[in-house]
């Protein structure tokens, strides 16, 4: 049966390696943290590193086969598929701990993405402006729409958004929409629901 343990309970756990019986041993709270009840499956290296994001397996068992001592910061998945960031703290000789680190690295995270939302948006806004207007001005689909106002930017040394916000004001200014567009335009804003 899986763990249904929430991730602030999983806060430390320990583990063990009896080197001479070639032999591993881990806590309840280990074993929740790989997403297994105590006793469900019997841990072994390539147990643990089966659950270690692919980057960081070569690390986890070079660290362990030394039998020294290490402190590894390893993102794990668990049994159900949930990511965790665990750090792994292991003393020379048999025992080790496992500390879960996914409920503050994920509140960081959240605080972190919180605060540079407003400045995405703000930034992202003309950018989405300026690639409709090309897409509906030469037919364009939005990849190659965004793909243009980039080269060009790049081409004059300005920031994506900056040239976006000066494309944008340039066209407001400079260009007198014919009659028959905003006749066209009036009729699909106001007929579009129809099209179901």
């Amino acid at each position: 049966m899986r763990s249904r343990r929430s991730p602030a309970a999983l806060r430390i756990g320990t583990f063990g390696y009896l080197a001479a019986e070639q032999r591993w041993q881990w806590s309840a709270e280990t074993a929740a943290m790989h997403g297994y009840e105590l006793g469900e499956v019997v841990p072994t290296a390539e147990l643990l590193a089966a659950h270690q994001h692919p980057d960081d397996r070569a690390v986890f068992l070079a660290a362990v086969g030394t039998g020294d001592g290490f402190c590894l910061r390893q993102r794990l998945t668990d049994a159900a598929g949930n990511a965790r960031v665990v750090v792994v703290l292991a003393e020379p000789g048999p025992t080790g701990f496992y500390v879960d680190l996914t409920g503050p690295v994920l509140a960081q995270h959240r605080t972190l993405i919180d605060a540079a939302l407003p400045e995405y948006a703000r930034l992202r806004g003309p950018i989405e402006q300026a690639a409709g207007m090309l897409m509906v001005v030469y037919g364009i689909p939005a990849g190659r729409a965004d793909e243009l106002l980039r080269s060009r930017a790049a081409e004059h040394g300005l920031a994506l958004s900056r040239f976006a916000e000066l494309l944008c004001a340039a066209v407001a200014d400079g260009v007198d929409v014919p009659a028959r567009l905003r006749t066209v335009v009036d009729h699909v804003l106001l007929t579009v629901h129809q099209r179901g």
